[in-house]
């Protein structure tokens, strides 16, 4: 959006460069801050928060670890039966429910599987190694062991117990088997730590097998690992091929949506938990941030706008002190260079437009005390020779004509006297009003100029007249009329006897200028400028026998202005040159017909534009092609009243001459404004 004054175009580049430039910055900045808390703070505090609302779990494979360790050859079952058939063979009996003569047969063969020593240990001290005597095929004798009856019932129980623990269902030979094998895991110290996702495999009888097979520990702890790796493995592999539901219903989770994080420790372990808890909290990351950052320009606009609001604050506070005292001085913000100087300007131009109309209300005030002065002088004259001619009523015809000639021409002095206080009380530029209609504007300068053909003729004065013909402009021909009138009536006052008044008219592209020159007394410089100012005269005179009320060129000035254009005057060597420049306009199509059709035959007492159309009176001129009025008085029509002579402001001055009493008995026929013509 474009601004119009300067001051609000630097407001504009200062408030929008602050503010882009603290946006920048705080945008920079909040993008280190983001930085640095993702490098330093989410990371602990995610694992904080996911920690806190999820727990690990890991997957049971205990069923794949002991089927893998079947394929290894670890599966204590088929050594178990294989002791089974032998003790049954050396005489403990097979048959179910037979498992209490174990120990009998075990007593009388003297083999010591369920002494002292032997493998009567619990589950929970199978770590515990021992040194026992061994069982020996060959030898067929018993060994030396002694007899311990607490001793032997232990070592019954944990190889009942290792069987299932019902009797009833057990044999001498599965019993005396089992105690053999306890006995064998025992000798051989092997251990093994029981993973915690193997909670479910059973631990004692890969031992017993591996005793049994005779493998030493580290192989039996690197093929367990191993055989561990494989099964997590493949029952992560098995997991992830179940829906989402039986996911969670094998890791005993509670979570319509799970959403899962998994992780292999190095141990071969898969652990897994359900993170949608954290994964909510953390969808709130990127918007909060958005918030945030979006928060901050909000301030740092919100702070640029507060900053803007304050200049009308400083503004304002300026503003009034230099209602409340005009020599206050005015203090305003760096920022407000422009408008503190544009306020001294103001202030400055507002006294001088106070000192004017103090000046130009005591010029009233002035001519009105004179006008009021010298009103008593031609009415004093007037009632006096009236009152001779009353009262000598034997004076001779040439002596009372005289008389009667002299109180008339005091009373025509008198009358103008009277206009022009009347034009005083009534001045006010601000209310005239213009209604435009196309003119013609060479017609509209002869009728001007024929209006003051008595007084020229009078004193000798030539009246020129050049105009384009076919040119129209849209004016109100009665108020430019009269504005043209007054400038014409101040070249004629001024115009030296025997000399011309030009009067013409051009088109410079969208105007029309009309120039008034004359050749008389010249114009200082310090006159022209104070020249179109309401009650100025030039010549200063008190009397107002010397000049008019200081209002036409004035009146000039304002018309023209309110017709858009404007008004100057030039003097140099003797010439005076008053420049009239109105807008052109361009016409409607229907008032560029030919002026003629349908205004044709204007009678006596028409308008002179009519006049000049029906009989284009001939003018004798100094100048070939100029014109001069035909000077019928029924054609003498003007905008405003024609005095014999005036000030050099264009204001009335009648019977400023000898040759005014001449001029003045034509204006019987006066105020016959402009007709306006429309084609």
């Amino acid at each position: 959006m474009a601004l119009r004054s300067e001051q609000a175009r630097v407001l504009r580049r200062l408030l929008l460069g602050r503010v882009a430039r603290n946006l920048a910055v705080f945008t920079a900045g909040f993008a280190a801050v983001c930085v640095v808390l993702e490098l330093l703070v989410v990371g602990p505090l995610a694992d904080f928060v996911a920690d806190s609302t999820s727990t690990w779990r890991t997957l049971d494979s205990s069923e794949r670890f002991e089927e893998i360790m079947d394929e290894s050859g670890l599966d204590d079952d088929i050594y178990l039966n294989d002791l089974t058939a032998f003790f049954a063979e050396q005489g403990f009996s097979a048959a179910v429910g037979s498992a209490a003569s174990a120990l009998t047969v075990d007593e009388k063969q003297g083999d010591g599987l369920f002494d002292e020593g032997g493998a009567w240990a619990t589950d929970a001290d199978l770590a515990v190694s021992s040194s026992a005597g061994s069982f020996n095929e060959d030898d067929g004798a018993p060994s030396s062991v002694p007899f311990d009856e607490e001793a032997r019932a232990k070592a019954y129980a944990a190889a009942v117990a290792a069987l299932g623990g019902d009797e009833s269902r057990l044999s001498a030979a599965q019993v005396a088997a089992m105690a053999a094998l306890l006995r064998m895991q025992e000798e051989s110290g092997l251990t093994l730590e029981v993973p915690q996702a193997l909670n479910n495999a059973d631990v004692p009888a890969i031992l017993r097998a591996a005793a049994c097979a005779g493998i030493p520990q580290e192989e039996l702890t690197s093929l367990v690992a191993e055989a561990f790796r494989r099964s997590q493995d493949e029952a992560y592999e098995e997991w992830q091929g179940l829906s989402p539901a039986d996911q969670a219903l094998r890791l005993s989770v509670l979570s319509a949506n799970p959403q899962w994080q998994t992780v292999k420790n190095p141990d071969g372990y898969w652990r897994i938990r359900d993170v949608s808890t954290y994964a909510l909290i953390r969808s709130f990351k990127l918007p909060l941030a958005a918030a945030v950052l979006v928060a901050g320009w909000l301030v740092i606009v919100m702070a640029g706008l507060n900053r803007s609001l304050r200049y009308f604050d400083d503004l304002s506070g300026a503003v009034a002190r230099l209602l409340a005292d005009r020599d206050a001085p005015i203090e305003l913000p760096p920022d407000l260079a422009i408008a503190q100087n544009e306020l001294a300007v103001i202030r400055s131009q507002s006294l001088a437009d106070e000192r004017a109309a103090q000046a130009a209300e005591r010029r009233k005030n002035e001519l009105v005390a004179y006008l009021a002065h010298d009103i008593r002088t031609p009415l004093t004259s007037v009632l006096g020779y009236l009152d001779l001619l009353r009262e000598a009523s034997e004076l001779p015809p040439d002596t009372q004509r005289k008389y009667a000639e002299i109180a008339y021409a005091k009373a025509e002095r008198l009358e103008g006297l009277i206009g022009e206080f009347f034009e005083i009380t009534r001045y006010n530029l601000q209310a005239i009003p213009i209604e435009r209609e196309n003119v013609d504007v060479r017609l509209f300068c002869q009728q001007v100029a024929e209006s003051f053909f008595p007084e020229t003729s009078a004193r000798g004065i030539g009246l020129r007249v050049g105009a384009p013909s076919g040119v129209r402009f849209f004016v109100d021909p009665d108020k430019l009329a009269r504005a043209l009138g007054n400038v014409m009536r101040n070249a004629v006052a001024y115009a030296e006897d025997g000399t011309s008044v030009d009067l013409a008219a051009a088109c410079d592209g969208p105007w029309v200028t009309i120039a008034v020159r004359n050749r008389g007394r010249e114009i200082s410089e310090a006159h022209l400028e104070a020249i179109f100012e309401k009650f100025y005269r030039e010549d200063g005179a008190r009397s107002t026998g010397s000049g008019g009320a200081g209002l036409g060129l004035a009146i000039a000035k304002e018309i023209v202005t309110a017709h858009g254009g404007d008004i100057a005057a030039t003097s140099r060597d003797g010439v005076t040159v008053f420049t009239l420049r109105v807008p052109r306009e361009a016409a409607p199509s229907w008032a560029l017909e030919d002026a003629a059709d349908g205004q044709r035959g204007a009678g006596p007492g028409g308008n002179v534009l009519d006049g000049a159309r029906a009989g284009r009176a001939r003018l004798d001129g100094d100048v070939p092609g100029d014109t001069r009025a035909a000077g019928r008085a029924h054609g003498l029509a003007s905008a405003a009243e024609q005095p014999a002579a005036s000030s050099r402001d264009g204001s009335a001055r009648p019977g400023a001459s000898s040759r005014s009493q001449a001029v003045s008995r034509t204006r019987r026929a006066r105020h016959t404004p402009v007709t306006r013509h429309r084609s």
